[in-house]
């Protein structure tokens, strides 16, 4: 265990090292938690074409007024900036062998502070409605391909892993 002199000196460095890096920008995280921020920011799809579901994913953005960043398709995800202020990533990956997951993470940067948007309705009504409908009309203008539904949201939140047998 440390004396007090030892924790005393510990913060004045950490104090003074702090003093002499650039000032950072505060971070604002969500007051959510984890399993309420998966719900909102989450949608499975009844897809099993992970590149089809990529392709809608960077065309919404973009009929959203999203400029590309950068797109990692090994990955999944692709980043968009709107307005210099709101950034979105979006990561596609499969649930099981017919299903894809879409989740969405938005944060709002100002000069001050970054901070995590939390509010379903943004998720829901800027995002998932738009995809919806352009993975729709993608899957009927294949010959006979699946149709890309979305699932409630609580489905993410709320599905326990199946037991290896």
């Amino acid at each position: 265990m440390m004396n007090v002199g030892a924790v005393r000196l510990l913060c004045v460095v950490a104090v003074l090292l702090a003093g002499c890096q650039a000032a950072p920008k505060d971070i604002v995280l969500s007051q959510k938690s984890p399993v309420e921020l998966r719900a909102m920011q989450g949608r499975v799809f009844d897809t099993t074409d992970r590149g089809k579901t990529l392709r809608a994913v960077i065309a919404t953005l973009q009929d959203l007024g999203y400029g590309i960043e950068k797109v990692e398709a090994t990955a999944g995800t692709v980043t968009g900036r709107k307005l210099d202020a709101l950034q979105v990533t979006v990561t596609v990956f499969p649930r099981g062998e017919r299903q894809m997951v879409v989740r969405a993470n938005a944060v709002v940067t100002t000069e001050a502070a970054s901070s995590q948007v939390d509010a379903p309705q943004f998720y829901q009504q800027y995002f998932f409605e738009p995809l919806s409908k352009a993975l729709f009309l993608a899957a009927n203008q294949d010959d006979g391909g699946p149709t890309a539904s979305p699932q409630e949201p609580a489905s993410l939140a709320t599905e326990k892993p199946k037991e290896a047998k």
